[in-house]
């Protein structure tokens, strides 16, 4: 019976009133005593921190939630905030029954996490907070990275209401509120609590959302599942973007379909922004019946165009049994993976080196189920969990070069740095490092143009130069970032070419598609609506060399293999595919 609460609470959580999960999970803590570590005394010289609102306030029997409130957009110019940005922390939610703690996460992960950010805890009342004050002492929590607030809740999947955070105006951070789009009004309430607890302005956007099903760029561009329109039928497709807009900057929203064919219609349960140029779709086997919805979604997202003007680079992520990888938590250079634990091992081990090849640089760590309240497709550790942005973040906005460019005689290399809310108008140092053909990084000041812009001019770029390139700023409040954020473990890199290599013309094609691109390490490569022949695949340098060779048999006008190219050197590449009748190629770039 244990086990038919337990998967109903966790599969089925979104069609259930209050009520209901409250009944489950007092009959959960009846069953099991094994939630929470045994108590022990709790240090005198502890103190919670930053309580806004008092235990009296909500506890008494009709407690005032802050409900939503429409208000007009913030000022200025508007930019919704991006997941791999600086972090300084994370919300996750404590339950309490019959003394008994509860969290949708283990206890040793939440220690994971306590010693490289703040966890904030929303907990009841202080009686809560001593419970599980408690239990993190006893589970090796640093106790010295937790904050506590204060507020009633009704479910601990924290991503879906908690606030979205923005720059707005003049490089202030704020908070943007919606009506969430389930009838849990004290979760609806925690917006304006956490604006509270900052200190900080909750502008209420009328559109009905969860966070789930948003996810940002950082650049004004943003994706949801088109649950969106179903739920404000009474808004038009241009009134959402209009208010996605002018609430969060979004000026090129995705509202796409939802390939998992789940209740859910959340965009977190198979997709995810790595960076504004590269992005995770979950992959199914070939005979799973929604494999044409997601090789469709794949194949859109290989043919946009990024905030960075190139396509986007698509990682795939293998789950032919509904494994939740997909589901993952970016922490500045740490990304926590949902893996399950009875699965076979070869499906974690693959999902996670998708994430080292796309993220290289981070610490990719895999993050066990709960004992209690496992992973599913639709609800694992992203649902569970929602970052906090660093409000004194120092920001470098650069728009690379990137794939392959013409020789020119110079260079010119263009940031803006700046710093956030209180730590505006900060001294910087900026630097430009960059490589030319794998050499070691040079390093070079940019040299500030005007307040926040800075510049560099490079001139020694040759034709069929390889480049790579990073820039670093740090500010005299001890904050170092680099762009791209991961700098010389994952460069921005460009190739100066002619429009003619060797002796492969450059073409672009819709029948063969080389990804990720550019690539480190394996190289995914797919051809749809070929006619059924032999052919003959090549993968054939700049100048025209074939380096490797494989016999393929197209049955079902469609192929796909993976080459390892981890021994080949940077540079530009082509795969070629030949046939009796026909011949396709696409270029590719190997870093």
């Amino acid at each position: 019976m244990l086990v038919l609460y337990l998967h109903l609470l966790t599969e089925n959580y979104y069609f259930m009133e209050r009520s209901t999960i409250l009944i489950l999970l007092v009959t959960f803590c009846f069953l099991s005593n094994a939630q929470s570590p045994s108590y022990k005394q709790i240090p005198a010289t502890f103190q919670g921190k930053h309580h806004m609102l008092s235990p009296d306030e909500l506890l008494k029997e009709n407690f005032n939630l802050k409900n939503f409130e429409a208000t007009d957009p913030p000022p200025g110019l508007v930019r919704s905030i991006a997941e791999f940005e600086p972090n300084q922390g994370v919300i996750i939610r404590a339950g309490t029954y019959y003394g008994q703690i509860y969290f949708g996460i283990t206890y040793h992960f939440i220690a994971t996490m306590s010693e490289h950010v703040i966890v904030y805890v929303i907990c009841k009342d202080s009686e809560e907070e001593d419970l599980v004050t408690t239990a993190f002492l006893n589970a090796d929590v640093n106790i010295n990275n937790v904050e506590f607030v204060y507020a009633p809740s009704d479910g601990f999947w924290t991503r879906d209401y908690s606030p979205w955070f923005i720059e707005y105006d003049d490089k202030s951070v704020g908070i943007v509120n919606f009506p969430y789009n389930r009838p849990r009004p004290a979760d609806d309430s925690i917006p304006g609590v956490m604006g509270e607890y900052f200190d900080m302005e909750v502008f209420g956007m009328p559109l009905i959302h969860t966070g789930g099903n948003y996810m940002t760029d950082g650049m004004g561009v943003a994706a949801s599942c088109d649950l969106v329109y179903e739920e404000n039928s009474d808004l038009s497709a241009q009134e959402i973007a209009e208010l996605a807009e002018n609430f969060l900057g979004i000026n090129n929203y995705y509202l796409v379909n939802d390939p998992l064919d789940s209740y859910i219609q959340h965009i977190d349960c198979w997709g995810k922004f790595l960076a504004p140029d590269k992005i995770l779709i979950t992959e199914v086997p070939y005979d799973d019946p929604r494999y044409d919805d997601f090789e469709a979604m794949a194949d859109f997202w290989a043919n946009q165009i990024s905030s960075y003007g190139n396509k986007y680079k698509v990682y795939r992520t293998y789950s032919p049994n509904g494994q939740p990888f997909s589901n993952s938590l970016i922490l500045n250079n740490r990304v926590y993976v949902p893996i399950i634990s009875d699965e076979a091992p070869q499906y974690n081990e693959d999902a996670l080196l998708v994430y080292q090849e796309a993220m290289p640089g981070y610490e990719i760590i895999g993050v066990e189920e709960h004992s209690y309240f496992s992973w599913q497709s639709s609800d694992a550790l992203h649902c569970r969990t929602s970052q906090v942005t660093d409000f004194e973040m120092l920001r470098i906005v650069h728009y690379p070069f990137l794939d392959s460019i013409n020789f020119e005689d110079s260079y010119m290399f263009e940031a803006e740095v700046y710093s956030l809310s209180s730590t505006q108008n900060m001294e910087e140092e900026v630097y430009l490092y960059y490589q030319i053909n794998g050499s070691e990084f040079q390093q070079v000041e940019m040299n500030n143009i005007s307040e926040t812009n800075y510049a560099v001019e490079i001139l020694e770029f040759t034709n069929e130069d390889s480049v790579c390139y990073y820039i670093q700023a740090t500010n005299n409040n001890n904050k170092t970032e680099k762009h791209p954020y991961i700098g010389e473990y994952s460069p921005h890199c460009f190739i100066i070419i002619d429009d003619e290599v060797g002796s492969v013309k450059i073409s672009d094609n819709s029948y063969i598609k080389a990804f990720p691109n550019p690539v480190y390490d394996r190289l995914t490569i797919t051809a749809n609506d070929l006619p059924n022949d032999n052919y003959l695949l090549q993968i054939i340098d700049n100048k025209g060399r074939i380096l490797k060779e494989k016999n393929l048999e197209v049955q079902n006008s469609w192929i796909m293999l993976r080459v390892d190219m981890s021994g080949f050197e940077q540079g530009l590449y082509f795969v070629r595919i030949i046939g009796n009748n026909n011949s396709f190629s696409e270029r590719f770039i190997k870093l």
